[in-house]
């Protein structure tokens, strides 16, 4: 009679700890939700670490590279080179 008491009670306690291991803040579906978000923030970060490389490269070029200073010039600016005549066509139908 007195051992049911006992068995209920550890009964209860595990069905705690196990609520507390799958559902609590640090429980399995929570570490699995932070494991996703970490993946998708390193995904973010390599994407703005590719962004970085390529505006240093652009920024070295436009430092060191007066073609290519140039040609951005030309094509973002429309601007030409002394003596040379530029011509616009409009191509509506």
């Amino acid at each position: 009679m007195r051992k049911r008491p006992i068995l209920l009670l550890f009964l209860f306690l595990f069905l705690l700890f196990g609520f507390f291991t799958f559902f609590g803040d640090k429980g399995l579906f929570h570490l699995l939700k932070l494991k996703k978000e970490m993946e998708r923030i390193k995904e973010t970060n390599l994407k703005i670490e590719e962004e970085n490389q390529k505006l240093r490269e652009e920024i070295r070029r436009l430092k060191q590279d007066k073609r290519y200073i140039e040609e951005i010039a030309r094509k973002e600016l429309g601007m030409v080179k002394e003596g040379e005549i530029l011509y616009q066509f409009d191509l509506k139908d």
